[in-house]
């Protein structure tokens, strides 16, 4: 019997990937126009929709702003002046009620001030701009909210505050230097490298108009280290150097445009609750329910104001009742020593 091997062949099969190539470009073409139009709808409400809301609630809403920024001016002084108490108690003056004396005696500009009392106001108010902003004090400012602490337009901040932040992807608070040295790549770095392979003209040749603008936009967002730009630019990339790219590559960049567009679609939905978005498009009826609601709101924030600035003037009267207390057993001991008892 003759032994038989059996016999295989190998057939290699040809397969036709442009059908495949077509549909993620075509579906890459989509979320990016998508995303487009995100952007379209954000920076429309950023530059006509937030300016005419604010124009608005100047009008409209002028008696609770005023009165909002006559509480929250009055709010300042007074977490200043517990601030500059509790400073003293921590720098040397132990007695709470002593602080508050001293306290009173230096506003006062008063001339008999003992040097440990000038050292720890020195340690409370030279102590550096980092403690005085933290604590809220300045040397020669009673009263008062510190400069740096002023908003150009303290009244909006509710409404319009937080939009960028929700539009900005987080980006790491550690330095270059440190990413360095654990071999970390910073976010715009790895973007521009990305963006690099689509339109760098040495290696995708020759741009259109609309593709050169691109690049020039990627340089400058590189120098300004804005990741949030790179991103979008890197979501606008349209068929520059796709041609040249594997499928896998092409379904990678599908995958990062539909994550551009979910948190685009995230950071509208975070607008829309906002009063001021698409405010010149509302009707005459919306406009007067959304003024009902935002002074019903101005209302609440006024009312939590008021609670805390007593909370505070509370805390004062009770320190400074300690403080009375304090000067009279200090004189009666005083008056004790004149006598020699």
């Amino acid at each position: 019997m003759i032994g038989c091997k059996e016999l295989r062949c190998w057939t290699l099969l040809v397969v036709d990937n442009e059908p495949i190539r077509r549909q993620i470009e075509l579906e890459l073409r989509t979320v990016r126009e998508a995303i487009e139009g995100c952007e379209r709808e954000i920076a429309r409400h950023e530059r006509l929709d937030l300016p005419a809301f604010r124009k608005w609630m100047v009008v409209e809403c002028s008696d609770l702003l005023n009165e909002r920024r006559l509480i929250d001016e009055k709010i300042w002084g007074l977490r200043a002046r517990l601030a500059a108490i509790q400073g003293l108690t921590q720098h040397g003056i132990r007695h709470v009620a002593a602080a508050f004396f001293w306290f009173r005696e230096i506003e006062q500009d008063r001339p008999a001030i003992p040097p440990y009392v000038r050292r720890a106001w020195e340690e409370v108010t030279v102590g550096g701009p980092e403690k005085r902003k933290a604590r809220g004090v300045e040397s020669s400012c009673f009263g008062k909210r510190p400069d740096d602490e002023i908003e150009e337009d303290d009244g909006f901040a509710d409404w319009s505050g937080g939009a960028g932040d929700r539009l900005s992807p987080g980006v790491s608070d550690q330095s270059e230097s440190e990413q360095s040295e654990r071999g970390e790549i910073p976010k715009h770095k790895s973007l521009y490298r990305k963006i690099a392979l689509l339109l760098h003209p040495d290696l995708a040749g020759v741009l259109t108009k609309q593709e050169l603008e691109l690049w020039y936009q990627t340089q400058r967002a590189y120098e300004e280290k804005d990741v949030a730009a790179l991103e979008t630019i890197l979501a606008r990339c349209d068929r520059v150097g796709t041609n040249s790219l594997t499928l896998s590559e092409l379904r990678a960049f599908v995958r990062q445009a539909n994550s551009r567009w979910a948190t685009l679609r995230q950071s509208i939905a975070g607008l829309a609750r906002l009063p001021s978005w698409q405010f010149l498009l509302v009707s005459a009826f919306e406009v007067s329910v959304r003024l009902t609601d935002v002074r019903r709101e101005l209302e609440a924030v006024i009312r939590g104001l008021k609670s805390e600035a007593m909370t505070a003037e509370n805390e004062l009267a009770r320190i400074e009742g300690y403080a009375e207390r304090w000067v009279k057993r200090r004189k009666g001991v005083e008056r004790q020593l004149v006598l020699g008892f």
